[in-house]
């Protein structure tokens, strides 16, 4: 069966999907954009910026800070494939930036996408990779660069068929510039030509581009530690670990990736019968507080900056980790946990230059936790090297947009 013919059979469910995800947000805008509709008319062709959600919006701001102030007169269209990555544009307000949701994966609605928003260039953040969106932009005369290109576990463990149409997909690309050689070679592996394909860096190091997250208030007098962008399954397991280790006068704070999930943690953690506080139910935490559930969007930033460390979530389920580049900006010493595949260039890099710590376990956690928790100095110095790190990279942004410039110049101004 071809790719495309599967996408037509598959057409109900993706339907029913993208209503029910609508339906959640509460979001008709959505809707209607996933299938390819309702986008907005630009005055003139904008440079198209795409990324997958939170995480890839984050990477992507420093970057479009640098092309407006490069091209101030241009337009710019920011697609994301979910309403949680349009908070992050929403939020920071950039000038002469739209934002919309992709299209979803259909012929049609590509179709309509590019005849109502006519892109000038498409730049396609990390991994990213269509088969009919890149067919449809190659028909249409739309470039496409990818930025920060990385590969998946996921997507380098491809069976056969679907390995074959990332390579067939990879040939309508016009640069492929990686985050690492290590990422450069799977590209190659995977079937890009050599002259696509350069090192640029990790655009995840750049500078933030906004300072809008939002201000946490100082929230309790007590000193606390933070678990961040946690998954099913790890809000139970730390909870777990955390009530072995008491008393203390810490209080773990966990940050749920997707706070839409607190009734499921809360019914998960209930055997517990630990004491929980929920931010947001504006519960007031006290003495007698064991654990904080900070489930609100955009305030994560404010938690890892009172932290007196942070645990990084997604690290200790088969999830592939997240981003530590930020509590290391925040110079906080960090913990990951064993499943970090989706960052390893970054932990291995945080870890030859001693700026990190990765347990194996969440046994091992508990004894790092205790370690930190009594040795100050050492927790200051773990910031202190993982700040380092990240300013060794902070020109990386102007990196990527010089090559930009260079491919593209003609056609943005």
């Amino acid at each position: 069966m071809s790719y495309r013919l599967l996408t037509i059979v598959l057409w109900p469910a993706i339907f029913l999907y993208t209503l029910k995800i609508a339906w959640r947000y509460r979001s008709l805008r959505y809707f209607k954009q996933r299938l390819g509709f309702a986008y907005p008319r630009f005055k003139q062709a904008p440079v198209w910026i795409h990324c997958a959600s939170v995480g890839e919006s984050n990477t992507a701001l420093p970057l479009l800070k640098e092309l407006i102030t490069a091209y101030p007169q241009q337009a710019f269209l920011f697609t994301t494939n979910t309403a949680t990555g349009a908070f992050i544009i929403k939020k920071n307000a950039l000038p002469n930036t739209e934002h919309c949701y992709l299209p979803i994966e259909s012929s049609g609605a590509i179709k309509r996408f590019l005849k109502q928003t006519q892109p000038r260039v498409a730049l396609i953040l990390e991994t990213e990779i269509w088969p009919l969106l890149y067919q449809q932009c190659t028909n249409k005369h739309v470039p496409i660069s990818m930025i920060n290109a990385r590969l998946s576990h996921k997507t380098t463990n491809s069976g056969p068929w679907i390995s074959k149409l990332y390579r067939q997909a990879l040939q309508q690309v016009d640069h492929i510039l990686c985050r690492s050689s290590q990422d450069q070679q799977l590209f190659l592996q995977l079937g890009a030509r050599e002259q696509q394909t350069e090192t640029l860096g990790n655009l995840k190091f750049a500078t933030p581009a906004s300072e809008a997250a939002k201000v946490v208030d100082h929230f309790t007098e007590r000193a606390f530690i933070l678990v961040a962008s946690t998954h099913n399954d790890e809000e139970l397991q730390i909870a777990r670990l955390w009530q072995s280790l008491q008393p203390q006068p810490h209080l773990l704070v966990i940050a749920p990736r997707h706070p839409e999930r607190t009734t499921s943690i809360m019914e998960q953690l209930k055997p517990l019968a630990l004491n929980i506080a929920v931010r947001s139910k504006q519960q007031r935490i006290n003495n007698d507080t064991e654990l904080y559930l900070a489930d609100t969007l955009g305030e994560l930033t404010g938690f890892m900056q009172q932290a007196d460390f942070v645990i990084m979530g997604g690290s200790f389920i088969p999830h592939g980790g997240q981003n530590l580049l930020e509590p290391a900006r925040l110079q906080k010493a960090i913990i990951v946990g064993p499943y970090m595949h989706n960052f390893q260039a970054e932990v291995e890099q945080f870890l030859d230059n001693e700026a990190c710590i990765q347990v194996e376990d969440i046994e091992e956690l508990g004894q790092q936790i205790q370690a930190l928790i009594s040795d100050n100095n050492r927790r200051d110095l773990l910031g202190s090297r993982a700040k380092q790190l990240m300013s060794k990279e902070e020109d990386i942004a102007q990196r990527y947009v010089e090559k930009i410039i260079a491919y593209y110049d003609n056609r943005l101004r």
